[in-house]
């Protein structure tokens, strides 16, 4: 029997560079037909189940030519493919987890004033990581930020994050397991709204790839093909 098939495009927060956005509207154009040829039946992106009537509401104004998508992702690209595919909407699959206690801040304070070392090597490879999507089209950030080596090095920030504390501490690992929780929460939404024919497709930011992939690979339920063949010019 074939399975249902669900495809990963690891995204970027547009709202942090909106001149970009507004540069390089050809290129999120393009990047569009290139997401037709996969023919997804439903849309899934990173939002909570909490605004879907605020979202279904704004990509009614869309289909109608009264709203001027925002600086977001899912505005940008998620109603523009939803359109241009006749879908009736997107789906939003994003869990609500409370990721302050501890937060990520405190990790790293904790980092800074008792692993000086430690603290040097997360922020080493986050600092890598960056540089490399700077300066560069929306698509080729896409092709990065989707690259199985960049997803590689990603899930290394995390591992490393794991070691933050002590035994009597771990509040490394305890941030560890709010992130987990929502990932696996995430990865329950998209299963809950996959159908047997269904072609998937979920906008969601890079670092959840890892884990996703991981979660629903662990399933044996859905093929899970690569995005990038539909990411080149």
């Amino acid at each position: 029997m074939n399975k249902p098939e669900i495809m990963l495009l690891g995204t970027f927060h547009m709202s942090m560079d909106p001149a970009k956005v507004n540069d390089q509207q050809e290129e999120i154009h393009q990047v569009v037909q290139s997401l037709k040829k996969y023919r997804p039946t439903k849309i899934a992106v990173e939002k909570s189940f909490l605004i879907e009537e605020e979202l279904d509401r704004k990509y009614r104004e869309y289909q109608q030519g009264q709203l001027i998508p925002a600086y977001d992702e899912v505005e940008q690209f998620a109603f523009r493919l939803a359109h241009e595919m006749e879908l009736p909407g997107v789906h939003p699959v994003d869990e609500i987890v409370d990721m302050s206690n501890p937060s990520l801040n405190q990790v790293f304070e904790w980092a800074k004033e008792h692993q000086p070392k430690l603290f040097k090597e997360i922020l080493n490879v986050q600092m890598r990581l960056k540089e490399k999507e700077q300066d560069h089209s929306i698509r080729d950030i896409l092709h990065y930020v989707n690259d199985p080596e960049y997803i590689k090095e990603m899930q290394r920030i995390y591992m490393k994050l794991t070691r933050v504390g002590d035994r009597q501490h771990q509040i490394g690992v305890q941030w560890i397991k709010q992130w987990h929780h929502r990932d696996l929460a995430i990865a329950a939404n998209i299963s809950r709204i996959t159908n047997q024919q269904d072609r998937v497709l979920v906008m969601i930011g890079g670092d959840h790839l890892h884990l996703l992939r991981q979660f629903l690979e662990d399933s044996g339920d859905y093929h899970l093909p690569y995005v990038q063949p539909y990411l080149t010019k």
